[in-house]
């Protein structure tokens, strides 16, 4: 550094100083340029020096090849901040690509620094047996420890970034490895068999691998997100079995008779224990082998977020409904949020939870407030007009040929078509009238058209 402030200090002298001749300024007498021959000089010598190495010189270089690069970059940048000042600002240091001379020292760095890595990994995943959570997150600390080596460089930090993608690849290879997706998932008649518990403690592990990533300072946004779509298959792949167990229990809804009049609710219909036992099943011996449940609180919510719009479907369509029998449905809907709510450790009421309340408000308005009700869905409210009418104006299940369960089936797989199969069965019913030649059309006839209109 001493010399190239004698070269800068010899450098500004010569620009400042004139011929009294000529009256030109001495650098321009000397042809020559000081600092760019000086940097110039000093690049060619480390080039030279970087290719000629010996090998002890050649392995500290590998081994601490973001030091190296350190010292050179901050070289170059003293040489260019130097020139910041009155006298020098047309002076441009030469290009000189030192990272091309230091990119073979880069490499063997960057390949060993992926070994790091992947080293702790092979270990941690001997054979059939997941690693521990401490493995994981000491997994993780060497994730940070080689991104604080590569401090100080975009390039390089971009490219160790890029190995702990890789090493994040890896380890959900090993996990897939691990995972069981045969028919013994299925099976949660009793406690979680081997393939269950297998596959949570798999889940155990990429949460906290998803969680600690959270720590790491880099921009892991492809790598985490990998991870999370891992997470989110496998953790939906344990709920599917508990989703179709509660689907068929609540498909038994339309085997209850609704029709009696007398406001006798004592209790609640016999599915919401059946719903009841399967969820505390779940809750108890399936997601309490789960240790990070805040990061599936989202998973869960979906979940019980379906589970609510499936109920909705199903009461909504519900034919033929007496006084009595809403006054039963409204207990059960209480029942249903208490049990649903037992799913996530947070009881503030969700969207779907309102909706809920929203729809067992419904059921005991006129038929002149249901068409201006705003908190449920149309197609709801539709479909629940329908059992409010007499045989002749037929819900557009029947018209289909359609059980109620394959109707609430089709209803929750097509949300978007429900206004077009109730538009199609007022036509059946127009065109049924109309051939019949009967003398007028149901109470609830209007009321749906104009509803559909809205």
């Amino acid at each position: 550094m001493t010399q190239y402030n004698q070269v800068h200090v010899l450098h500004r002298t010569l620009v400042r100083r004139r011929d009294p001749v000529t009256q030109h300024t001495l650098l321009h007498e000397c042809g020559v340029t000081p600092i760019q021959t000086y940097v110039s000089a000093v690049g060619t010598a480390l080039q030279q020096e970087l290719r000629t190495v010996n090998s002890s010189a050649k392995q500290a270089l590998n081994l601490e090849y973001p030091k190296a690069l350190r010292l050179v970059l901050s070289l170059w940048a003293h040489f260019g901040a130097k020139l910041d000042v009155e006298g020098l600002e047309d002076v441009t240091l030469p290009k000189i690509n030192i990272r091309e001379v230091l990119t073979p020292f880069q490499c063997t760095y960057l390949a060993r620094s992926l070994n790091r890595l992947l080293d702790p990994v092979n270990i941690a995943f001997p054979g059939k047996t997941a690693p521990s959570i401490s493995e994981m997150e000491s997994i993780v600390r060497i994730m940070v420890s080689e991104l604080t080596a590569a401090r100080g460089d975009n390039e390089l930090k971009k490219l160790s970034t890029n190995n702990i993608v890789k090493c994040i690849r890896d380890i959900l290879n090993k996990c897939e490895a691990l995972l069981h997706h045969g028919s013994g998932m299925n099976d949660i008649s009793a406690a979680p068999n081997q393939y269950h518990i297998k596959n949570m403690q798999v889940l155990n592990v990429l949460c906290t691998l998803h969680t600690k990533l959270e720590d790491v300072p880099a921009d892991l946004t492809v790598g985490r997100n990998e991870v999370w779509n891992v997470i989110s298959e496998n953790f939906n792949a344990l709920l599917n079995p508990f989703r179709s167990q509660i689907e068929h229990i609540l498909n038994t809804i339309h085997d209850t008779d609704y029709t009696f009049d007398k406001q006798d609710i004592a209790g609640c219909s016999t599915y919401i224990g059946l719903v009841e036992e399967a969820i505390t099943h779940l809750t108890s011996n399936y997601l309490s082998h789960l240790t990070n449940k805040p990061i599936l609180t989202n998973k869960l919510q979906e979940f019980q977020k379906s589970l609510v719009s499936l109920y909705l479907h199903h009461l909504c369509v519900i034919r033929p409904l007496g006084e009595g029998g809403k006054m039963k449905i409204a207990t059960d809907i209480a029942e249903m949020e208490r049990v649903l709510g037992g799913l996530l450790e947070d009881h503030s009421v969700s969207e779907q939870f309102k909706l809920l309340r929203a729809f067992r408000a419904a059921l005991f308005l006129s038929l002149d407030d249901l068409s201006t009700v705003r908190n449920v869905p149309r197609p709801l409210l539709l479909n629940h007009l329908f059992a409010r009418a007499g045989e002749a104006l037929l819900s557009p299940y029947k018209v289909a040929g359609w059980t109620p369960a394959q109707y609430v089936a089709w209803l929750h797989s097509h949300p978007g078509e429900v206004l077009d199969m109730v538009q199609g069965t007022i036509q059946w019913y127009e065109d049924m009238i109309r051939e019949s030649g009967a003398a007028s059309f149901d109470s609830v006839y209007p009321h749906i058209v104009q509803l559909l209109q809205n």
